[in-house]
């Protein structure tokens, strides 16, 4: 009976523990990816709906597409996957499919199989981390743009800490169009190249169902290693939560790119609205939301 009433707490002390690792070493790429991936969701079915499946092709993905495809690739490097074919950008009129990776890996190796949900979300971190390389090298006066980056850090093991962060997101998002939309910006060509290239790779943040399914193998992997990480750890009364605290501190540097490209992504996304719009009452007398 003693034991019985041991095991529960410990139990307990594991399952709070990997929760709390997760929550902060993966809770900034979750929300982050969630909201770019639903803003480039809602984008693409923009302009499909009002342009046709051809704006897709000629207009957003024959940039778009490429990020997305190196995205998932340069992620297979460090994680030891071997890529057996690429192609950046190849429309099939068959399948809607515009590009793809193909890459294998060692299913006996956790490293390779953690690899997975970084993979998978490669196209959002580095269509994010391209859209801040944008603002930073190719927007003039883009100092109001890059307070973004700092000062941003992400707690997700408090309700408070999430909320603060959600509350900065939206009024860096507000500042960032405002600061964007300007008399000054309108008459400078970099503001308009970067406004496309900005609605492309927003555009084609979305994950295919291989690529969600590619996450949930990968999270699914991480999960298991930190559960088996976590009972060794704490059945010898080491500290675990160590863990999370200085990985989720390195984590948290990356807030401020997503917040960056979050509010870009919500700002092209606003403008494909009104623009298309427009087109739809003029061509088929009808709003799309």
């Amino acid at each position: 009976m003693n034991l019985l009433f041991a095991f529960w707490p410990f139990i307990g002390k594991v399952l709070m523990t990997t929760l709390f690792q997760l929550l902060s070493i993966f809770g900034v790429f979750i929300v982050f990816g969630l909201i770019l991936y639903l803003l480039a969701r809602y984008m693409r079915r923009l302009y499909v709906n009002i342009l046709g499946e051809k704006s897709d092709i000629y207009f957003t993905g024959w940039i778009g597409t490429p990020v997305h495809e190196l995205g998932h690739a340069l992620f297979c490097i460090p994680f030891l996957h071997r890529i057996s074919e690429i192609k950046l950008y190849q429309p099939n009129s068959e399948d809607g499919t515009l590009g793809y990776v193909n890459h294998a890996y060692n299913p006996r190796n956790p490293w390779a199989q953690i690899g997975n949900f970084f993979i998978a979300m490669g196209p959002i971190l580095f269509g994010s981390l391209i859209i801040y390389l944008m603002v930073r090298f190719l927007l003039p006066n883009n100092e109001s743009l890059l307070k973004a980056l700092h000062g941003s850090t992400a707690n997700f093991t408090t309700l408070s800490g999430f909320a603060a962060l959600m509350v900065n997101v939206l009024h860096s998002s507000v500042d960032m169009i405002g600061s964007l939309f300007t008399a000054a910006h309108l008459h400078l060509w970099q503001f308009w190249v970067f406004l496309y290239l900005a609605i492309c790779v927003s555009a084609h943040m979305e994950l295919s169902p291989p690529d969600l399914k590619g996450l949930g193998m990968g999270f699914l992997a991480i999960l298991i290693i930190l559960l088996i990480t976590n009972i060794i750890l704490i059945l010898f009364n080491v500290d675990a939560m160590v863990i999370g605290t200085a990985v989720g501190r390195w984590t948290s540097l990356t807030t401020g790119i997503f917040t960056l490209a979050v509010a870009i992504s919500a700002m092209t996304c606003l403008v494909s609205f009104i623009i298309l719009n427009i087109i739809s009452l003029i061509i088929n007398r009808r709003l799309f939301f």
